[in-house]
């Protein structure tokens, strides 16, 4: 199921409700984040429509608590804690939850690694971007230089009103101020710490659409308020060539 048509003349594509990165295909590494069309993915019969959609395995899935536990897809169980999943071997799907967070995906040159990082603004904040990029020359010995990066649609600087209590955990760097208000650019903070961490600038992807301002696309848990969520998902597994 390779991407056909772009959104937002960004480096997403979507078919079936599903976006795909162009990079990551690029690779042939199936992978997907769903739109509100597949439904809310608590639901574990909509997880797995997700993944049939690309010809994978249902996906393990952890129990998200906004910090940087990240676990190797080789060793997992249900009961797992944490907020990112690193790969480097197919066989195995593994997937975080959002609904406003940032999902972040890492990814080797040569497409034999790949990682899936679920970050809110308490991730951000906890550098979740630079553990991800620790994990894979700590437990794989793959350099940050020899890494690509993509986010996948979050919420966006037009709709992140934050208060004092988060302004005081980011730089300068991270904010929009407008209107007497200041606003969290989550991609700009995630694009900043990756590169801090070695990651190349020209690896590292534009920012995705917001999730709080395209009601008919995402769910949105600071717009709506409900326990609705969406899925990033991952493989090691391979489209045809």
């Amino acid at each position: 199921m390779p991407p056909s048509s772009p959104v937002a003349a960004r480096e997403w594509a979507e078919k079936a409700g599903l976006l795909l990165n162009g990079r990551l295909s690029g690779l042939g590494l199936r992978h997907g984040f769903t739109t509100r069309r597949l439904g809310n993915m608590k639901d574990v019969s909509r997880r797995r429509e997700a993944a049939e959609l690309l010809g994978i395995a249902e996906p393990f899935t952890l129990k998200q608590v906004h910090g940087i536990t990240i676990h190797d897809g080789t060793a997992v169980n249900a009961s797992q804690e944490g907020d990112g999943w690193i790969l480097s071997r197919p066989g195995v799907t593994v997937a975080v939850y959002t609904a406003d967070c940032v999902p972040l995906y890492l990814w080797s040159a040569d497409g034999t690694a790949a990682g899936v990082f679920h970050a809110g603004w308490r991730g951000t904040a906890k550098r979740m971007a630079q553990a991800a990029v620790a994990a894979f020359q700590e437990r794989l010995g793959i350099p940050a230089s020899r890494l690509s990066a993509a986010t996948g649609p979050h919420i966006g600087p037009c709709c992140y009103k934050i208060g004092p209590d988060v302004e005081k955990e980011f730089p300068e760097s991270s904010f929009v101020r407008r209107d007497g208000g200041v606003y969290l650019d989550l991609a700009a903070e995630t694009r900043r710490q990756l590169i801090e961490a070695g990651v190349p600038a020209a690896g590292i992807g534009a920012p995705a659409p917001c999730t709080a301002s395209h009601p008919d696309d995402y769910f949105s848990y600071r717009r709506d308020k409900q326990d609705a969520r969406l899925l990033a998902l991952l493989s090691l597994e391979r489209w045809p060539s």
